[in-house]
C-alpha cells in the first residue's frame, strides 16, 4: 500500500513538473519572439528641459494617409540630460506611414533630438549621428540651429506651436522594404 501511494505521489509531481517546464517553454518562446508577431517600435533620444507630451501617429495602409485615429502618445520630463522614449506600436499593426509631433507645451523654446530609429524584430531604421535627418521632414514650426545642433520651435503663421516631423517617402520605402 505505501508502494503505491509513494508511486502516485511520484506520477503527480512528474505531471505537475512537467506541465510547469511546458509553461516556461511558452513563455520564453514568447519572450523572445519566437511563436508571437514581430512588435514595432520608434525609439527618439532627445533633450528638453520642460515637461511635454510627444505623440505618434501612423497609417496601417502603405496607400492610405494618416488619418488621426492611430496614435501612441507619451508624457514626458523635463531634464538637462539626454533621455530616449520608446513607442511601441500595438502587437499586429505595421506602420507605413509615420507623423511625430513633438511636443504641445507652448513655452518649449527648443529640443535636442540625437537620434530616431524604427526597430521591428531584429530589422531597424538607423537615425543616430544625425542620419534621422535624411528620413524626417520638418513643419514650420521647427527650424534647424545649426550652430548649436538645436531644433528652435516657433509659432506657425497662426500663432501656435505644434512641431511635427513627417516621414518622408525614402522612409516609407525603407518601412515597407523591413516588413517583407
Amino acid at each position: 500500500m505505501k508502494k503505491i501511494a509513494f508511486l502516485s505521489l511520484v506520477v503527480i509531481a512528474l505531471v505537475i513538473s512537467s506541465c510547469g517546464s511546458k509553461e516556461k517553454d511558452q513563455s520564453e518562446e514568447n519572450a523572445s519572439g519566437n511563436g508571437t508577431e514581430k512588435i514595432a517600435e520608434l525609439v527618439v533620444e532627445f533633450k528638453t528641459t520642460s515637461n511635454d507630451k510627444f505623440k505618434v501617429y501612423y497609417s496601417k495602409d502603405a496607400n492610405s494617409e494618416i488619418g488621426g485615429e492611430l496614435f501612441i502618445d507619451k508624457y514626458i520630463y523635463g531634464s538637462a540630460e539626454m533621455q530616449k522614449i520608446v513607442f511601441k506600436f500595438p502587437e499586429g499593426e505595421y506602420p507605413y506611414k509615420i507623423r511625430l509631433d513633438v511636443g504641445v507645451n507652448q513655452k518649449v523654446e527648443n529640443l535636442t533630438i540625437k537620434n530616431i530609429t524604427f526597430k521591428y524584430g531584429d530589422k531597424s531604421i538607423e537615425g543616430d549621428e544625425g542620419e534621422f535627418m535624411k528620413y524626417w521632414s520638418p513643419n514650420e514650426c521647427i527650424k534647424y540651429d545649426d550652430v548649436n545642433f538645436v531644433y528652435n520651435l516657433v509659432p506657425s503663421a497662426s500663432g501656435i506651436k505644434s512641431p511635427v516631423f513627417m516621414a518622408n517617402i525614402d522612409f516609407q520605402k525603407k518601412l515597407r522594404s523591413l516588413n517583407k
